[in-house]
């Protein structure tokens, strides 16, 4: 992926839905979870010109994976970034290692991804080695005038010019930062749920999104973290949220499925 790591194209088509007033949501780890990603979306209230970027994480754990990679697929409004799930399910499945399939099959939910793929195990395996095209083409990173959206975030010893894409899938140091790291941009990322973020010495919320106390200079908070947990236990109030770049207002729905819950 390297410097093609951006889609310049969808970063236009945002930020001119943003200038002409539209609304931009973006939607925290889906995690297969088709009946409550729909939900969600209807309760956005989408109209002309509104769009949809998911942060990433649309497969695994979840029963439907293959749902949820058909709706953004098949959609003129939703676009997706990747996340490390995409990546890990397209290295299992090219074959990089036997560890690797294993580990995401039996550990991280790549067995409910290919269970929701038509067909006995060998066409599920096959359509979803066919989805991986979709997948690959994935930015690991949305810059705009005022937001960077990231799947995970960022090391924060690093310039962000010097962050790989390793960095951006799966690092979970973004909500330690202790300054801006864009001071122009808010960031927001995923990765790591809300109500995880005590095992990191970081408050979890009451309630809702993480909002870090560092600012942006127009005194935003510098990142948000909207990945709500949408695959823990029901004792942390799994759901799926979102956020209006435009106004700010956010939107969650209680996670709908019900699955053996595993932690991120």
């Amino acid at each position: 992926m390297g410097s093609t790591h951006r889609d310049t194209e969808l970063e236009t088509v945002l930020q001119a839905a943003l200038d002409a007033g539209n609304s931009v949501w973006v939607v925290g780890d889906v995690h297969g979870c088709r009946q409550t990603f729909e939900a969600l979306l209807a309760k956005l209230g989408l109209g002309e010109g509104d769009r949809v970027l998911c942060i990433g994480d649309l497969i695994d754990r979840g029963p439907d994976s293959h749902g949820v990679l058909t709706i953004v697929h098949e959609s003129d409004e939703i676009n997706s970034l990747m996340g490390n799930h995409e990546k890990i399910m397209a290295d299992a499945l090219r074959g990089a290692s036997t560890r690797l399939a294993f580990f995401w099959q039996n550990k991280i939910g790549g067995d409910q991804t290919l269970s929701s793929m038509l067909g006995d195990a060998e066409q599920q395996r096959q359509r979803a080695i066919e989805w991986l095209e979709f997948t690959d083409a994935l930015p690991t990173e949305v810059v705009l005038a005022r937001f960077r959206i990231v799947h995970a975030g960022y090391q924060t010893h690093l310039p962000l010019e010097n962050q790989t894409d390793e960095d951006r899938l799966r690092s979970r140091t973004v909500f330690l930062a202790e300054r801006p790291l864009d001071e122009q941009r808010q960031i927001i990322a995923g990765h790591t749920p809300v109500q995880k973020l005590g095992m990191f010495d970081v408050e979890p919320p009451a309630d809702g999104i993480w909002s870090s106390e560092v600012k942006t200079t127009d005194g935003r908070p510098a990142v948000l973290i909207i990945d709500t947990g949408i695959v823990l236990e029901r004792s942390l109030r799994p759901r799926l949220s979102a956020i209006d770049l435009q106004t700010g207002r956010i939107e969650e729905v209680e996670r709908i499925e019900t699955f053996n819950e595993s932690p991120d």
